[in-house]
This record gives C-alpha cells, sequence and structure tokens, in this order.
C-alpha cells in the first residue's frame, strides 16, 4: 500500500518506490505484431485498467482521465466478451513489435589493451575468438577491414572531436559529419560478420603485444580516454555496443588518471578525502568520462569496461560510461582466468529463439496517477529531462523527468524509482482522497533480430487508510525496502563521507522500528516486530557492514565496481550481494540445509559453501580437510564422504552456469588465509576473548554482533519512544 499524503509518507518513514526489470524473462508475456493504442493527451498505453464504454466505443485513460475513441478497426470488433490482448489482465505486460522499416543490426566494437603480457593477451584475443562463434552474422564487427588491411595511428597524448576522426578516417562529409556513413564509407571500419569473419581472426591472430621497453620504474604508456573517444566517434548511431579490454591505468592524455612514475601512487580513499596530489587527476578524468557517457548515449552507444589488473586502472573515474550507457562492468586480477572467460562467453548467451538476451537503445518512460509523483529513478539509466506535471520537486538520482535513456539492458536490469505524493488540503489529512494509484512502465528498444520493441507494464496498487497503519504493515516488502534504501544510501556517498551515510541508516531504522513496532515504554522484553519488518534490520546491519557503504580496505576501484553491480541487478541478487547466502552440508543430511550466516556454523565437521554474488565460496572444516588430506575420498567404504566433497562443488558450478558476471570459485579451509572471504561476511555472534565457542580457530573483529546490533536498537526504541 501507499501513503495517502505527505504527513503519512513521512511518519511511515521507508521511501516509497519500486523496482523494475523491463527485459524480465516471463513465461505468459504476450508478444503483439502490431501498434499500441496510446492516450491522445499524455501518450500512455491502452491496459486492462482504463475505463472502457462499450456504447460509444471508447476508453477513459486512467492517468490523464481523457476519453480516447478506439480506431475502427477496435470499434468494429471489440465487446464484453471479444477484447484485444491488451485490456486481459493477465497480460498487464505486453510487448509490441512495432510495425517499422526494420533498422540496420547492431555493432560489436572491440578495443584491446596491447600494454600487457602476451599470455593476457592471448586470453583476450581467445575469449573474442571464442565468442564471435556466437554472434549472428547480420551483426556488424567493428574493426579495419579492407582488401589491403591497415592500421591508423593517432596521437594518444590529444583529444579528438567525433568531426576531426571522421576526416582523419576518410568517413566524414563537408556537412554532415556521419553523413558519409551512409554512403558506405564507414564500411572500412564496420561490415557484418559474415563479410568479414576471415579478416577478424586474421587481424586478432596477428595481434602482439607493445615491443615498447617500459623501464622498471615507469608505467606502460596507455592512452585509454583517447582510444575510447576514437572508437565512439566511429561507431554507428544505430546501436553499438564498445566492447574494451583494459590492462592497466591511462597514463597519458585525456582521461590520464595517474603518472608514469612508479612513485605516483593511484589515489584512495584517504588521498581523494585530503585531496591531495595523488588525486590531481581524478576530478578532470572524472569530467571527461562523463563527457564521453553523455556523447555515448546520445549516439545510442553501450560501453563495456573490462578491466583486469593486479592494480587499479581507474574503474572509479570511468564508471560513468558504462553506468550511463548500460555497460557492463568486470573487474578482477588477470584475463587468462576462469573469471573472464566464464563471464565473456555469457555476453553471447542466446534465447530460446536464438536471439542474443539484450537490448539496444532502450528508453523507458513512466506514467503515475494525479496523486503520486515521480522523484527519480537510480539504476543504469541517464534522464531524458522530460518534464511534467508528474514530476516530483524533490529530485532522487536522475530525477526531474519523466523518461530515461537505458542504452543496453538485459534480463537482470533493474531500476529504482522513487515516488513522492502531495500534501493533503488542510482539514483533510485523514480522508482518503484516491482508493489506488496506477504506474505504466512503458520500454522501447532495439532487439537484436534488429526489431523495434516496445513492453508495457501496467501495476495497480491500494492507497493506504491515512487513520491507521494496518494497510501499510500489510503492504510493506522489506526486500524491495532493502534494495531501495540501499541505492539510496550509495547515492549519497557520492557527495557524503561514509560516516554520514551510515548515521542517515541508522536514524531511518530507528524510526522506522519506533513507528511499527509493539512494546511498553522501558520494557525490552515486550518488544515484537511485524513478521512484515521482521527481516529488515537483519538486512540493514549486513548492509552497514558491506562494501557499498564502508570503504575500509577498499579501494576507489573496487568500490566503484560493487556499488555499480547492486545499481544494476535485481532484487535476488542484490539481497545475496548484501547478506549472503550460506549453505551447509553434513553427513547427517544428503542435502545441503540454509544456515544463518553466523560463525556459530563454522564446525569443525561441516563443509559450507558461501555465495556472496561476487565470490563463491566452498569452505572445508579442520576435520573435513584432515580427512580429505588423508585421502578418505578415494576408499571405497568411504565413498560417503566423496559425496560430501562432490556435492558443493557441483552446486557451485550451477551458481557460476546461471550468474553474469561470472563469479569466482573460492576453495579454501579452516586456517587458510582465503577463508577470510567468510569470516569477513559472518555475523561476530562468538567473539570472545578466547574464542572459546568457535569452532574455527581464532577470530577477533571490530564489528558488533547482530544480537548486540539488535539489543542496542530495540533499547533506543524502548527507552526513547518519540
Amino acid at each position: 500500500a501507499i501513503p495517502a499524503n505527505k504527513l503519512v509518507a513521512t511518519r511511515a518513514i521507508a521511501p516509497i518506490g519500486c523496482l523494475y526489470t523491463p527485459m524480465k524473462d516471463l513465461e505468459n508475456l504476450a508478444l503483439v505484431e502490431y501498434k499500441p493504442l496510446m492516450c491522445q493527451k499524455c501518450q500512455a498505453v491502452l491496459n486492462p485498467y482504463v475505463n472502457l464504454d462499450f456504447r460509444s466505443k471508447s476508453w477513459g485513460c486512467i492517468f490523464c482521465g481523457t476519453r480516447n475513441p478506439f480506431p475502427r478497426q477496435y470499434a468494429e470488433n471489440i465487446s464484453e466478451t471479444n477484447l484485444p490482448a491488451e485490456l486481459h489482465k493477465q497480460y498487464s505486460t505486453i510487448e509490441y513489435t512495432l510495425p517499422t522499416q526494420q533498422t540496420a543490426s547492431p555493432a560489436f566494437l572491440f578495443l584491446i589493451d596491447l600494454c600487457v603480457s602476451k599470455e593476457e593477451l592471448q586470453a583476450v584475443k581467445d575469449s573474442i575468438l571464442q565468442g564471435i562463434q556466437f554472434i549472428p552474422p547480420n551483426i556488424n564487427i567493428g574493426l579495419a577491414f579492407t582488401e589491403c588491411p591497415k592500421s591508423h595511428a593517432l596521437r594518444g597524448d590529444k583529444e579528438y572531436l567525433p568531426a576531426q576522426v571522421h576526416e582523419f578516417l576518410g568517413i566524414a562529409s563537408r556537412n554532415d559529419p556521419r553523413g558519409a556513413q551512409a554512403t558506405g564509407a564507414v564500411k572500412k571500419f564496420i561490415m557484418p560478420l559474415s563479410e568479414c569473419e576471415v579478416a577478424l581472426t586474421n587481424i586478432l591472430e596477428d595481434l602482439q603485444p607493445d615491443p615498447w621497453v617500459v623501464p622498471g620504474d615507469e608505467r606502460a604508456l596507455r592512452s585509454t580516454g583517447t582510444a575510447i573517444s576514437v572508437l565512439e566517434a566511429l561507431a554507428p548511431q544505430q546501436g553499438a555496443r564498445l566492447v574494451s579490454f583494459i590492462g592497466g591505468p591511462c597514463t597519458m592524455g585525456p582521461g590520464q588518471v595517474v603518472g608514469i612514475k612508479l612513485e605516483e601512487t593511484i589515489r584512495n580513499f584517504v588521498d581523494l578525502q585530503k585531496d591531495n596530489d595523488n588525486c590531481k587527476f581524478y576530478k578532470k578524468a572524472v569530467k571527461y568520462y562523463q563527457t564521453l557517457a553523455q556523447r555515448a548515449s546520445k549516439s545510442y552507444q553501450v560501453i563495456d569496461i573490462y578491466g583486469f589488473t593486479l592494480d587499479q586502472f581507474g574503474l572509479a573515474e570511468m564508471r560513468a560510461m558504462s553506468e550511463k550507457t548500460g555497460g557492463y562492468m568486470l573487474i578482477n586480477e588477470m584475463y587468462n582466468s576462469k573469471v573472464f572467460k566464464d563471464t565473456f562467453k555469457k555476453v553471447f548467451d542466446k534465447d530460446a529463439n536464438g536471439e542474443m538476451r539484450y537490448g539496444f537503445n532502450g528508453e523507458i518512460t513512466l506514467h503515475t496517477s494525479k496523486d503520486l509523483k515521480i522523484s527519480g529513478c537510480i539504476g543504469q539509466c541517464i534522464s531524458l529531462k522530460k518534464a511534467g506535471p508528474q514530476v516530483a520537486e524533490v529530485e532522487i538520482g536522475q530525477g526531474g523527468t519523466t523518461g530515461w535513456y537505458l542504452g543496453g539492458l538485459d534480463r537482470n536490469s533493474t531500476l529504482a524509482f522513487y515516488f513522492d505524493v502531495p500534501a493533503a488540503q488542510a482539514g483533510k489529512e485523514n480522508v482518503l482522497t484516491s482508493k489506488s494509484a496506477f504506474l505504466q512502465f512503458v520500454t522501447q528498444y532495439k532487439h537484436p533480430s534488429g526489431q523495434l520493441r516496445l513492453r508495457v507494464t501496467t501495476v495497480v496498487r491500494p492507497f493506504a487508510d491515512p487513520t491507521n497503519n494496518y494497510a501499510l504493515v500489510q503492504g510493506f516488502d522489506q526486500e524491495a525496502t532493502c534494495i531501495l534504501v540501499a541505492r539510496l544510501g550509495i547515492s549519497k556517498t557520492e557527495t557524503e563521507e561514509p560516516a554520514e551515510v551510515l548515521r542517515w541508516l541508522d536514524k531511518m531504522l530507528i524510526r522506522l522500528v519506533t513507528k511499527f513496532a509493539n512494546y511498553k515504554k522501558d520494557d525490552m522484553q515486550s518488544f515484537n516486530m511485524p513478521k512484515e519488518f521482521a527481516l529488515y534490520p537483519q538486512f540493514i546491519y549486513h548492509l552497514r557492514r558491506s562494501n557499498f557503504i564502508q570503504t575500509v580496505a577498499c579501494s576507489p576501484d573496487e568500490s566503484a565496481y560493487y556499488r555499480a553491480a547492486i545499481c544494476r541487478e535485481n532484487v535476488t541478487n542484490s539481497l545475496v550481494m548484501i547478506q549472503p547466502a550460506l549453505l551447509m552440508y553434513t553427513f547427517d543430511d544428503p542435502q545441503p540445509q540454509p544456515v544463518m550466516l553466523d560463525i556459530e556454523n563454522m564446525k569443525n565437521n561441516v563443509i559450507l559453501l558461501q555465495d556472496t554474488f561476487f565470490h563463491v565460496v566452498i569452505w572445508h572444516g579442520e576435520h573435513i580437510k584432515k580427512w580429505k588430506d588423508a585421502g578418505y575420498q578415494n576408499d571405497p567404504e568411504y565413498e560417503s564422504f566423496k559425496q560430501l566433497l562432490e556435492a558443493p562443488a557441483e552446486d557451485a558450478r550451477l551458481i557460476v552456469e546461471d550468474r553474469f558476471p561470472a563469479p569466482n570459485i573460492v576453495n579454501t579451509w579452516a586456517g587458510h588465509g582465503l577463508e577470510r572471504l567468510i569470516k569477513s561476511k559472518v555475523n561476530p555472534s562468538s567473539n570472545a576473548a578466547e574464542n572459546s565457542t568457535c569452532q574455527s580457530g581464532d577470530f577477533l573483529s571490530d564489528d558488533a554482533s547482530l544480537k548486540m546490533f539488535m539489543d542496542h536498537l530495540i533499547k533506543i526504541v524502548v527507552t526513547n519512544p518519540t
């Protein structure tokens, strides 16, 4: 339920919002091949909740109230027993294939960093060659393709405008920088895969690492910023994916993030807080890459960033290019790793119809009832600045609009929308003026087949009775609220220190619990939370400890990656990031059992599997490790032990198969260094000096346990209920 007015919404504490996945796989999705019928005034699409008048053959828009006549092809056949698909409630989400002229197929353009080792470059080449085997032959590929292949060299320390690139490469016209593309001049660089696969293979196989010898006290010369801007200028406007493989930081030219000399340390969070000499390139680089992101979004381009290097490479500066265009972001240590190979292979996964599983050129428009205002959106999007009467005064994220550019989107791309309700008229604070609020999400995107599609989702939610909290409690979605709060907190970290964001989270939690919990003043034993709110404090506890808010032991690049990931994934994956899933395997039960994320479950005779979304960690207790080292799994008498060892490995494999990006599988055991990946996430319930009740060995942490956190929360609430 939605708060009925501003006063009720303020007292409800939690943000009003929703999470929407535009390309979610739906079993009963109706796909129709005709244009949608839209309201003449507000352009909302015909849906199951409109007011139908069969006598006058018209329908009333639920968003603006306009009465619209049905066109002849509808009016001649429509009746109470004969309704088009979009008027059936089981098709509240429907997808239209727009009967427009077939547009050009999307393009893939590759940017490959040659300042890497021979092994790393070979891994990139192998992955690209493997990936193009799954690309449909009509998809365009960007490299140099002519009868006599040649390469073009540009200065890396210079910033090039698109028109300059066009002129240099011979694809520009006098009046229109992109006009020559229509005449085919750009085919020297971008061609359908079916026409250039042999040339592409030869070019990739001939690539060699940069032969320039880098002095031992210097970094390699990289002009990543210039290279991306040139690739962006070359890419066509009908939908292109710019795939960049980066092996280190940009050290010269526009977008530089660090100096050549190794004695110059790349910035960390302390440097950014103090604004010292180590971050002298930061602000200028951020501005430059944001400009590239804006330019790419206007040209319907998607920018993917694959950064595999042992040190930071500048993702904190470059993140806008992926976030604002719907691109993928992935960081790790080596290209020659299973994580990169599995992830890049999944980019070309196909659905049951043999089509790639993502869209290009995405745009979304949101329509709301007059009693609900749109504050903004947090996710992989950029505002289209479509003002209107439904735009709220207070902006959140990408606000001040009813439309957003999404760029690339896939089945997990999820947007968080935030709403506001207007103030009630004087004297009517407790009067319910509207029973329901309507929302309609209209997403237009380019299908990999070249078709233009429009997916429309219309939902209705009741307004809560302002005189009591019953409807608000019953309608509270604690999982969705946690993600909405998490994205809002991450948005705040852009302008506020982590300590300030933590205080904001704490105050919001205390006020929410004070509002909806049942208790007697000064009696902690009387405290009780409604079941609809029972898990919410636990989610916030783990959110406070996560890398999404905290910056301790986390570089700016890592932090940028983690925050970008949770701001694009669906609710299920986001919750796993905040509160990892933990499965326990024992001899007593052949099936893995989900257990609490607690240090107490790290026992000597069990195997644990922890899924943090980014890592899948398999942990062996001390006894399990000793039995494995002794080789008991190879003895037929201990077949059950062999099966126990194999079960978590198989479950981890299934997780990797369904996860994008592919997580890193880590095998560890009691006392091993990588055990920290589990111990840093679990609730430190046994954190005594002697650790007498903790079977997993020494465990000391500055973090409060969940019980201590809850006890302190309850104490504050019951002793200071106001």
